[in-house]
């Protein structure tokens, strides 16, 4: 069904595109001109040029000029720009117009909101639209790398360049312990999954991105809303004359950084000075971390058609993007096709949206990223660091090397030998339907369905060295979402009043299975994992399968109230009722209230010419969370429990897995915001303030039970409270606007703090009330249950608990300080639980810069994103600067140095400076003129860096780490960074 989906967008697009090669232009005249703001004198690109009252028209190309066909009966051309007036001209016998568009309408911009829409002016929210024009340019190969670092208190990171890992999104911080992306919404339908939906567009296919940042703004997305929304609306047809749009780019990547690990020479000299024995001396001088890596390949082509009239307008597109890994047998293939249609009727009153999207995804995966494993393919590289320089990659017989080692194993051969793909298929569509019942009145319905199939192959060999038996396996996942709603929305103004009232009923569902084979022992490997019946050994964990559900019933409503366009008011109010809790506490509601005061419309700001917008904003507003609970937390629950002996045989027991708790209830967000929007000096610099505090309570977490009397030791409870406290600022300048040469800025500021301030609750007479849990912890050699991260109460969620570490004794020992009653009272080599202090790893601040240069045909941009006061716990150093680990584990450089003569514990010392400036892009790019090349509308050309330098102190592989979760700003042998330079195209026809 996918691919017959894919080969009808295809065979849709090409008779679209004959249509065009035989189209023929009217007879006529050809007239030009160029475009340019009235004040600056700036050429402006993207001006829409229509005769009226037909299909005939074109854009400006980035000189802004146009040339036009057109009838010799046509009399009046409409000029429209977003941000500008409109203009009509007279065409009468004139072939030449020298257009200038007044600069009115960039208050008037829409602002998507959620069910809907609002002029920007009246935006009574934290909400913050990034359009095309914003967009951070260069290789963009994940949609969110074009806003990454645009917003305040955005934050989009990627530990490592694994072509196959998703970015971790986070807006204003994580507000769960869990730690959530945001709600995904695509052209009016939420997505069941973030980083799914995000996979499903293409980057040349978006138009803009709202992002709601505060609780009023998300409210009305209620329990999905709880951690802000990000609303992504794709490109529509414009009418006119079909358009055919190409862009393409070519990219080279290689590691930007490595770990500096002892060379062959360096082992050798440094195993000889500490008289230990070089028996594993093979004569080789391999340098791992290059043997796994290579210099990897990318390249996206993009294809759209779009036109149509005024009442019917199409674009279809279709995306290629082929990206290889830096790490060997690791890349994928992305395969994506939209169309939207949008069509009017009886007299304009119906309005139909069509839409339909399909992705085919082909993975290439680390052999240790396995679903079920829930590995995240550290393993590999954790081998790459550990086996020595002077092993060779293979015997003199061509085999691989291996050791007798049941901890290491040749990384080279690992990567090569084991099967591991995976392939995404997935289908959405979407039809909304709305009909102007009277004026001002419109009734409508959306529906929109979605499909997900995952199958995952997995072969690994037997290595006889290991004593080990092959392994295959297949899992196969289906997911299905539905949404269906009913809504209605009333506008009415009277006089200086404005009332807009929207009303919704939504109903979604959400079902998954899936299934798990594995087996053991084949005498026939290249058969990889095609027959899994030729296996000598099943265990009991090898098969399992599921299917689990849920649904989400909703009734919402909104007012906006608006008086002479200076007094703004919202309320919000969303009811939801989940599947996943009990009869008892299945409802939430969840109400938002926003003022807003334009203060720059009121009669004594009339003489203040420098001051074109000033709105003062204040809100107050709730959202719901459910999610990483499962679909069934408040259920008794049956499931494997381990396995016994029968009879000498392997069984499975089963026994109860979860404990019912009807007293489960939903997770609150309770925000409250404060903001200030304005615009200066003709538009020139625009900013928004904003200060927040939330308060969310009930947090759903996992706490222990004493086992007896309970017969599990976990439970899903309501225990505890937390609040998230900050700030962000916003800036964008028109430094400079002439007619050659044009530069434009933007910042963005945020910081952040939370705090736990409660852990407490009661199940089933069981008090859950503590002071602190242990959270995260550090692994290798000699660490167990080695935590290094806790909950505490007044403190952030995840800080860091380590001892303080003061140095070295005299015979390399490990010197910690040693406190009591919070008092330093000397050091100690065996600290305990009650030395350990308190550190916040939380960055200080988070920013980002964009800068923007055109001179003549030529652009150039920049931009550059970083943390200021982050920390990071460095596990994978750890584990690798001691020359306790030589002569069998290979260490760094520095582990010669630094005076370790034991096992290193976590402490401090291993917590280190994260702060980083990061030149995230450059690009410099040429647009030639219009019609330069006959046939082509616009043509530009541009060379691009992604991740061209960092600047940092921290001494691993890369300062961006996982965030969030109970790994949160844990350093463990991360997917290397990558530096890339690339070549791209963009063409209009």
């Amino acid at each position: 069904m996918k691919s017959q989906s894919l080969l009808s967008i295809l065979a849709w697009c090409s008779i679209m595109l004959l249509s065009l090669a035989q189209q023929s232009l009217a007879q006529g005249k050809v007239i030009s001109g160029k475009v340019s703001d009235d004040q600056s004198g700036d050429l402006l690109p993207g001006v829409t040029v229509m005769v009226k009252g037909t299909n005939t028209g074109t854009i400006t190309a980035p000189d802004g000029t146009f040339k036009l066909n057109i009838n010799n009966n046509a009399s009046t051309l409409v000029f429209s720009f977003v941000g500008y007036d409109n203009k009509e001209i007279a065409i009468g016998n004139e072939t030449v117009f020298n257009v200038t568009l007044k600069n009115g309408k960039a208050l008037e911009e829409v602002v998507v909101v959620g069910y809907g829409t609002q002029r920007k002016k009246d935006v009574t929210g934290a909400v913050t639209k990034i359009s095309t024009k914003e967009f951070n340019t260069g290789v963009i190969a994940n949609p969110l790398q074009q806003v990454q670092g645009k917003v305040a208190g955005l934050v989009i990171v990627q530990p490592g360049a694994d072509p196959n890992s998703s970015m971790t999104v986070r807006l204003r911080g994580s507000t769960s312990l869990q730690g959530q992306p945001p709600l995904l919404v695509i052209d009016g339908v939420a997505m069941d999954d973030f980083n799914r939906g995000i996979n499903s567009v293409a980057p040349g296919d978006i138009e803009s991105y709202d992002i709601l940042r505060d609780a009023s703004s998300a409210a009305i997305y209620g329990a999905r809303g709880a951690n802000g929304v990000i609303i992504i609306t794709t490109k529509r047809g414009r009418s006119g004359k079909a358009s055919l749009e190409y862009s393409a780019f070519a990219a080279v990547e290689r590691v930007s950084n490595r770990l500096k690990m002892l060379s062959a020479d360096e082992w050798r000299k440094a195993v000889s000075d500490l008289g230990l024995s070089n028996a594993a001396d093979k004569g080789a001088n391999t340098d791992w971390q290059k043997e796994i890596t290579r210099d990897a390949v990318s390249h996206s082509h993009n294809l759209s058609v779009s036109g149509g009239s005024d009442k019917l307008n199409y674009r279809a597109s279709f995306n290629y993007l082929k990206q290889d890994g830096v790490v060997r047998n690791t890349g994928k293939e992305l395969l994506t096709g939209r169309i939207n249609v949008n069509q009017k009727a009886l007299n304009d009153r119906l309005t139909i949206n069509y839409q339909l999207n399909t992705s085919l995804t082909k993975r290439d995966l680390l052999p240790d990223q396995r679903d079920f494993a829930k590995e995240d393919g550290s393993t590999i590289f954790n081998l790459t660091y550990n086996y020595l320089p002077v092993y060779p990659v293979r015997n003199s017989d061509g085999s691989y090397f291996q050791l007798i080692d049941f901890e290491l194993e040749n990384p080279v051969a690992r990567l090569n030998q084991i099967y591991h793909k995976k392939r995404e298929n997935f289908t959405q569509g979407s039809a909304k339907i709305d009909y102007q019942v009277a004026q001002g009145l419109t009734l409508g319905t959306l529906l929109a369905n979605s499909r997900t199939n995952e199958l995952e192959d997995y072969f690994e060999p037997r290595i006889p060295e290991k004593n080990n038996k092959s392994y295959a396996s297949k899992i196969n996942f289906d997911k299905v979402f539905t949404t269906f709603d009913v809504h209605a929305n009333l506008k009415r103004t009277f006089g200086k009043h404005n009332i807009d009232i929207t009303g919704v009923y939504e109903y979604n569902k959400y079902v998954n299975q899936g299934f798990q084979a594995g087996a053991r022992g084949f005498l026939l490997p290249d058969l990889l994992n095609n027959n899994l019946g030729l296996n000598t050994d099943i265990q009991p964990n090898d098969i399992a399968s599921f299917k689990d559900e849920n649904l989400l019933i909703s009734f919402l409503g909104r007012v906006v109230y608006n008086y002479a366009d200076k007094y703004l008011v919202t309320f919000n109010f969303r009811r939801d009722g989940s599947s996943r809790f009990g009869s008892n506490h299945r409802w939430g509601n969840f109400p938002s209230a926003a003022v807003a005061w334009r203060i720059s419309g009121e009669e004594f700001m009339k003489k203040v010419t420098v001051v074109n917008d000033l709105k003062f904003r204040i809100n107050y507003g709730t959202t719901g969370n459910q999610e990483d609970i499962g679909q069934y937390p408040y259920q008794l629950l049956y499931g494997n429990v381990g396995a016994y002996y029968n009879n000498g045989n392997v069984s499975n027991g089963y026994g109860i897995t979860q404990l019912n708790n009807p007293d489960l209830k939903w997770e609150v967000r309770q925000s409250f915001n404060i903001g200030l929007d304005f615009s200066l000096f003709n538009s020139r610099l625009n900013g928004t303030v904003d200060v927040f505090n939330d308060r969310t309570k009930d947090l759903l977490f996992q706490y222990d039970l004493p086992q007896p009397p309970f017969l599990t030791n976990r439970v899903i409870a309501n225990a505890a409270n937390a609040t998230n406290k900050g700030i962000e600022v916003t800036l964008n300048g028109d430094i400079i606007r002439s007619k050659n040469f044009t530069w434009n800025a933007s910042l963005n500021v945020a910081s952040l703090r939370n705090k736990i301030t409660n852990l407490s609750g009661k199940f089933q007479g069981a008090d859950l009330s503590i002071t602190a849990r242990n959270y995260g912890f550090a692994d290798g050699r000699g660490l167990s249950n080695a935590y290094v991260t806790r909950l505490i109460v007044g403190q952030p969620a995840g800080v860091f608990w380590l001892h303080h570490f003061e140095g070295l004794d005299a015979n390399g020992k490990q010197l910690f300080t040693d406190y009591q009653d919070g008092k330093r009272v000397g050091t100690t080599t065996s600290p305990t639980d009650d030395d350990r202090i308190y550190i916040d790893p939380t960055p200080k601040f988070t920013y980002g810069f964009t800068s923007n240069f055109s001179f003549k045909q030529f652009d150039l941009s920049f931009f550059l994103r970083g943390v200021s006061g982050a920390k990071i716990f460095t596990n994978t150093l750890l584990n690798l600067e001691s020359v306790t680990r030589l002569p069998g584990n290979n260490v760094t450089k520095d582990a010669l140095s630094n005076g370790f003569k034991e096992q290193p514990q976590p402490s401090d010392y291993w917590l280190r400076n994260a702060s980083y400036l990061r030149m995230e892009n450059l690009t410099l790019g040429y647009n030639f003129k219009a019609n330069a090349i006959k046939g082509i509308n616009s043509f530009r050309i541009y060379v691009a860096s992604n991740n061209l330098f960092v600047i940092t102190k921290y001494p691993g592989i890369d300062p961006e780490v996982k965030v969030d979760g109970n790994k949160r700003y844990i350093d463990r042998n991360y997917y290397p960074k990558t530096r890339s330079f690339s070549f791209g195209v963009n063409v209009n026809f």
